[in-house]
């Protein structure tokens, strides 16, 4: 059951280049991006493997349901909503980024609500399924995108055109104090394991996820690589004048491999997928969050037939990504997505100081009905 795990640390490290994580970091290159790199791997890290360590303490039980076992009603339903909002709103940002990247290199004369369409309408699909096939569509999906986005990754680090001096001069910037905005953008990398708020229904008890020395490992190359590749590629000064700097970079590369001669194509058609996927795991996360608003809601992490209430939520949230459409531009939706990363660290420490008062009482409850037991046998 570990590998499930993994998958999920594994493609949000990787769906962190397409997003605005990389161009948030950029911005602040000269203003402490390396040392809000270096500061988010040590915290990253901690939580990360505290987290969920905390979770396995839960085996099959969402954060709904533990914060329903062990707070009042009126304060699960707040985090249940507030669990929706940025569970949901995290799939529509993605999904407009990633139509309007679309856009502007395959044809920009094109609708562009044509494409947020047909991407939405995959989103809404996937969402609706149970947890339990999206946990198997997760591994389908990274066992055929995840080798050759490595690979190109790779092309990218050897490639005679990258500028070691320009990495080297802003490596020279670590000692810059870190700002918010930056630091908020680097710990999002290592955000793959805050899945288990819904996933940990999955988990049954006694498991164990071994070798989590892999989480600092891997999210530290997809933060490295994601921040000083463009900069070798286009330069300290030159890698902020691109709003959609992995597309260029990409774009930079050539492959001599049978027709396949621009990276462009092949990058963006795997991150369609890692898209795809992002949006199905976050549009159900938040799904599951709105259903254990209500009071009778039982949790089936393999239902079928699917049920009507499934399509009535993911379809909002598509209407809700089209309504974001109308009224973003790429100013509006970079301030956004830079506050989403700021509410979303935030959230992440509130995550944790909820699972560390319910682990205390679970074992302070454990340990008055053991007390319990044993004067009752005694008497």
């Amino acid at each position: 059951m570990s590998r499930y795990f993994y998958y999920h640390v594994l493609y949000v490290g990787l769906i962190n280049i397409m997003i605005f994580v990389p161009w948030t970091l950029f911005q602040n290159r000269f203003h402490g991006a390396v040392s809000a790199m270096a500061i988010a791997i040590v915290i990253g890290t901690i939580m990360a493997w505290t987290t969920t360590s905390l979770f396995l303490r839960f085996p099959e039980m969402a954060l709904s349901d533990i914060v329903k076992a062990y707070f009042p009603r009126g304060i699960a339903l707040i985090v249940n909503v507030i669990g929706a909002i940025i569970w949901g709103f995290a799939g529509i940002l993605v999904v407009y980024a990633y139509s309007s990247t679309i856009q502007q290199f395959f044809n920009p004369d094109m609708n562009p609500y044509l494409f947020l369409l047909l991407m939405t309408a995959a989103g809404v699909w996937g969402a609706t399924r149970c947890s339990r096939t999206i946990q198997f569509a997760h591994e389908v999906l990274m066992l055929l995108c995840t080798p050759l986005i490595l690979m190109i990754l790779f092309k990218a680090i050897f490639s005679p055109w990258l500028d070691w001096d320009a990495i080297r001069v802003s490596l020279g910037y670590v000692r810059t104090r870190p700002s918010l905005n930056s630091l908020s953008a680097a710990l999002f990398v290592f955000a793959g394991y805050n899945t288990l708020v819904i996933f940990n229904r999955l988990i049954p008890a006694n498991t164990k996820i071994r070798q989590r020395w892999i989480i600092p490992v891997f999210c530290s190359f997809f933060l490295f690589v994601s921040f000083f590749i463009p900069i070798g590629f286009h330069g300290t000064v030159g890698v902020a004048d691109y709003l959609y700097v992995w597309s260029i970079t990409s774009d930079s590369m050539i492959m001599q491999y049978g027709f396949v001669y621009r990276v462009l194509y092949v990058f963006l058609l795997l991150y369609t997928a890692l898209s795809l996927m992002f949006t199905m795991n976050t549009w159900h996360t938040a799904m599951e969050f709105i259903k254990a608003c209500h009071p009778r809601y039982t949790p089936q992490p393999d239902q079928y037939p699917v049920k009507a209430v499934n399509w009535w939520i993911t379809i909002s949230f598509a209407v809700l990504t089209f309504a974001y459409a109308a009224w973003a531009n790429d100013q509006r939706n970079q301030l956004t997505y830079q506050s989403w990363l700021i509410v979303r660290s935030i959230s992440e420490v509130v995550v944790l100081l909820i699972l560390v008062w319910c682990f205390f009482v679970s074992r302070r409850k454990r340990r008055s009905s053991i007390r319990q037991q044993t004067a009752a046998q005694n008497s």
